[in-house]
């Protein structure tokens, strides 16, 4: 072990990655693993602590996610929904609350999917959460596909390419790109590389989608990629019209009734159409954070989701902004 400090960064983890397999998934003692390693148990136990500290190793302690059922039968009354889940967060903090929202997420997929099922992805942080903790029992033939044009996000583990490929995998299955950007500003240019074989064939399959698993964005939502925002920057159509927007789901922005605001980057994208997204089965979206609630609510009034993952707090204010009696 005298010769860790000299190693390459790329190879610390490595090492560091074995031993804390060592201790935590083959239930070896420290004292076993510093005899194995010639070294001591003192010297072990630091290593560990830096496995954690470097994110080698998390730690993640499951509670049992307590659900709000009022607020869930509530929205499914109200908005015509498959189904709500909402997580009683009142005694959490808010990274305690997106981990508990995707554990959620991830069950409620797991249990939609079945086999054959083609699932559309968009992107985001919350989605890479509930991906990241979807465990299936078995491994079956699906499709996950990519519904809309790369959004480019600064940061691309939460982008759809990514996600996409992470979701087929934990099932063993099949992915399908779209090998465009999510907007071309050119009509011209636009509707010709719609017609594109490999564009065409791709948005065929994404239009056989029977789930979509969405989250749902402010207005600021559009700016999450430097790519685009120094064209919404310019574009004196966007500024003008975004004030009537409330939220951004499926890349496009709507009003408080969930209608789509005429404005020009909503003509602009390459992907699956609107109402070809309301023809699918199970339309999930995830949102958590107050901030958040109102664009979730234009969200259920459009119909761009009939099941709705997300929490007390921001389902209340929710409530608020609709007039809904939750004593009702």
């Amino acid at each position: 072990m005298d010769h860790y400090e000299k190693l390459s960064e790329t190879e610390k983890q490595k090492y560091l990655a074995n031993l804390a397999n060592m201790y935590y998934e083959r239930n070896m003692t420290q004292s076993e693993i510093a005899e194995q390693l010639s070294t001591t148990r003192f010297k072990v136990s630091k290593l560990l602590q830096e496995a954690r500290d470097l994110n080698v190793v998390e730690i993640i302690i499951n509670k049992p996610n307590d659900r709000y059922t009022k607020a869930e039968n509530l929205l499914i009354k109200h908005f015509n929904l498959i189904d709500a889940i909402i997580l009683d967060n009142h005694m959490m903090s808010h990274d305690e609350t997106i981990h508990a929202l995707g554990k959620l997420g991830a069950k409620y997929v797991e249990r939609v999917v079945t086999e054959n099922s083609i699932i559309g992805l968009l992107w985001g942080k919350t989605l890479f959460n509930v991906i990241k903790q979807m465990k299936p029992k078995n491994k079956i033939p699906i499709t996950a596909v990519q519904v809309l044009g790369a959004a480019a996000k600064d940061n691309p583990l939460v982008d759809s390419p990514e996600l996409i490929r992470k979701f087929a995998n934990i099932y063993g299955g099949k992915y399908k790109y779209l090998y465009a950007p999510l907007y071309i500003d050119n009509d011209y240019a636009r509707k010709a590389l719609l017609q594109e074989p490999v564009i065409n064939d791709t948005l065929f399959l994404a239009s056989k989608c029977d789930i979509i698993l969405t989250g749902i964005g402010t207005i600021d939502a559009v700016f999450a990629s430097t790519l685009w925002s120094s064209y919404l920057v310019e574009n004196k159509n966007f500024h003008i019209n975004s004030e009537k927007a409330v939220g951004c789901i499926y890349a496009r922005l709507y009003d408080e009734n969930g209608a789509e605001v005429d404005i020009d980057i909503n003509k602009k994208i390459i992907g699956t159409e609107l109402n070809t997204f309301h023809q699918v089965k199970y339309r999930i979206g995830v949102a958590a954070g107050k901030y958040k609630a109102e664009a979730i609510l234009g969200a259920l009034r459009g119909n761009h989701v009939n099941v709705l993952i997300s929490d007390a707090s921001t389902v209340q204010k929710l409530f608020n902004l609709a007039n809904i009696n939750v004593e009702e």
